[in-house]
């Protein structure tokens, strides 16, 4: 678990990702070297009167591009895993935490690429469906402090076994990030769950709801969001008008599809996206993707304050 302690400046950084960038690209063009190279071997290898000249082209460029993805595995590790690596580590653990701890309302910030949110975690808070165990996949968890509220953010994929042509295959039903939320001990908390879906969430990813369907007065909160309860006092009672203009207002602000769920003094929202907050990239400049951090904090900031109705 990593503190936001050690920090790297953007211009060190920069450094990184220029030799980072390089290396890749040489992976790249010297794996593509390698293919067009295996071209006229193969072709040679594949010299059976049998064989039909456009048959035979095909099975040529099959066969070379199995030798580039390998050339390309094995260049990547003699020439650029190593100084992507250094790239990425000095990214999430000296510059993304000092980032946001230096932002205002934030503290006790604690990070860990290898740790998420748990399986029954999400299973209890019914945010998303949850899949099964066996491949459920949460990384990349950032804890902390935000404004007194503790948090919890992580990127969360969700998957399940199914049958189909005569095969089990595995299928993936959520990717994205899922945050979660401790309340203040004065604030409302939910008496069993309350779930807030985007009308657009697929049906097959928001998972098993309670028992009450829920209409309120709020014609556009009705229009954008199903809610579900397992107890309609309890939803009335933690829906108040300025909670569901909240809740609009974030999901303006994320552009995605997104679920809210409310359990005792809990909170969790899912924004369903496959870009990670703390993936870096080796293509982009340091300062774009900080500009890209702090959209995604101001996505957790503008979270917080759904609590806050």
């Amino acid at each position: 678990m990593e503190h936001a302690t050690d920090h790297i400046t953007e211009e060190a950084l920069e450094k990184l990702r220029h030799k980072a960038k390089r290396r890749t690209y040489a992976t790249y063009i010297l794996a593509a070297i390698v293919c067009i190279a295996a071209l006229p071997a193969g072709y040679q290898v594949l010299d059976d009167p049998t064989i039909h000249i456009a048959l035979r082209i095909a099975e040529t460029i099959f066969a070379a591009a199995i030798v580039g993805c390998g050339a390309l595995g094995l260049f990547w590790l003699l020439l650029a895993k190593r100084a992507y690596s250094r790239f990425e580590d000095a990214f999430k653990n000296k510059y993304v935490l000092p980032l946001i701890a230096a932002q205002p309302g934030f503290s006790d910030l604690r990070y860990d690429k290898k740790a998420g949110f748990h399986w029954d975690e999400i299973r209890n808070a019914a945010v998303v469906a949850c899949g099964d165990a066996k491949y459920f996949e949460s990384e990349d968890l950032l804890m902390g402090n935000y404004e007194g509220i503790p948090f919890k953010f992580s990127d969360v994929t969700t998957q399940r076994i199914v049958y189909r042509n005569k095969k089990n295959r595995i299928e993936e039903i959520f990717s994205g990030q899922v945050l979660g939320f401790k309340q203040y001990n004065d604030q409302k908390e939910s008496d069993g769950h309350l779930q807030i879906f985007q009308k657009e969430f697929l049906s097959n990813i928001k998972g098993w709801t309670a028992a009450h369907k829920i209409e309120t007065d709020h014609q556009l909160f009705n229009k954008k969001f199903q809610i579900y309860a397992a107890d309609e006092h309890n939803a009335y009672y933690m829906l108040t008008p300025q909670m569901m203009e909240k809740i609009i207002e974030f999901s303006e602000a994320v552009g995605e599809q997104i679920a809210v769920t409310f359990r005792g003094g809990y909170m969790f929202i899912a924004i369903c996206r496959i870009r990670s907050m703390f993936n870096p990239y080796v293509d982009t400049p340091v300062s774009e993707q900080t500009k890209l951090i702090l959209e995604d904090i101001s996505i957790l900031q503008k979270a917080k304050d759904i609590l806050i109705s």
